[in-house]
Formats: structure tokens, C-alpha cells, sequence
């Protein structure tokens, strides 16, 4: 008896990272302000990481289209950056979402808004945008369509 109920913890064990809950979207983009360069992330759609390695092999190692840090809308990122943040999560259905994302005390001047979608069983960031004073969509940066 003591046997199987060892067997039974153990197995309970092995099951419970499959069982915990997945990131939400604020997390997913949280997870991509914590990486040192923007242009290659497991938190990227197909699409959207399709784009940044076409722009990238385009580019031939120079500069490609993107040519500034998108996540703080060109401002560098610093190792602290992310607790100079706030990010505000907006639910589009079950497989849609936003994260808009904007200095702490920030007017919106400065404000990254982040599209999500489900994909492959977890929230992937398939787009951004900036709002306010210098607008932009990432996509269309990335296939040349806009600066």
C-alpha cells in the first residue's frame, strides 16, 4: 500500500509542471522585455518570428528594417527596465489578447500596445504598435512597409 501511494506522489510530481497553469499574456510579454535583443523570442508567433528572420537575412548582417529597440519604443533597455513599467492586460476572447505597456506615471505618449494570440497550446505575441507621439506597427517595420 505504502508502495503504490509512493508511486502515486511521484507520478503526481512528474504530472504537475503539465498541469500548471500557462502564462498569461501579461507574462508572455513581460518574459520579452527580460530578453537582452528583441529579434529572436519563444514568445513571437510563427508569423511574426517569420518576419524578424526574413527582415534579418534581407539585412545580410547589416541593419535591417527594424532599426531600434521596439519594446521601449527606441529608448535602450536597461537591466531594470521592467520595474519602470506598467503593463495593463485587455482579454479579446478566449484566444485573443492586448497588453498595453508604458512608463510608470507615462501619459500614453510612450505606449507599446502588444497583440496576442493563442498558438501551439500557449499566448504568442503576433504583433505591436506604438501609440501617441511616434506611431508604428512592428509587422509592417519588419517587411519594409513603414519606418
Amino acid at each position: 500500500m505504502k508502495q503504490t501511494v509512493f508511486a502515486f506522489g511521484i507520478l503526481a510530481l512528474g504530472l504537475a509542471p503539465a498541469l500548471a497553469a500557462e502564462a498569461g499574456p501579461e507574462a508572455v510579454v513581460k518574459k520579452l522585455y527580460a530578453e537582452p535583443h528583441p529579434n529572436h523570442s519563444a514568445v513571437y508567433t510563427k508569423r511574426l518570428q517569420g518576419l524578424f528572420d526574413a527582415d534579418a537575412k534581407q539585412a545580410n548582417g547589416a541593419t535591417g528594417n527594424l532599426d531600434f529597440d521596439y519594446r521601449l519604443n527606441g529608448e535602450p533597455l536597461k537591466p531594470d527596465t521592467v520595474k519602470a513599467l506598467t503593463f495593463k492586460e485587455a482579454t479579446e476572447g478566449k484566444d485573443q489578447a492586448k497588453v498595453t505597456v508604458q512608463r510608470k506615471g507615462g501619459n500614453g505618449a510612450q505606449a507599446i500596445v502588444y497583440d496576442l494570440v493563442r498558438e501551439d497550446g500557449g499566448w504568442k505575441v503576433s504583433d505591436a504598435h506604438a501609440i501617441g507621439d511616434r506611431k508604428w506597427q512592428l509587422s509592417a517595420i519588419l517587411k519594409g512597409e513603414a519606418k
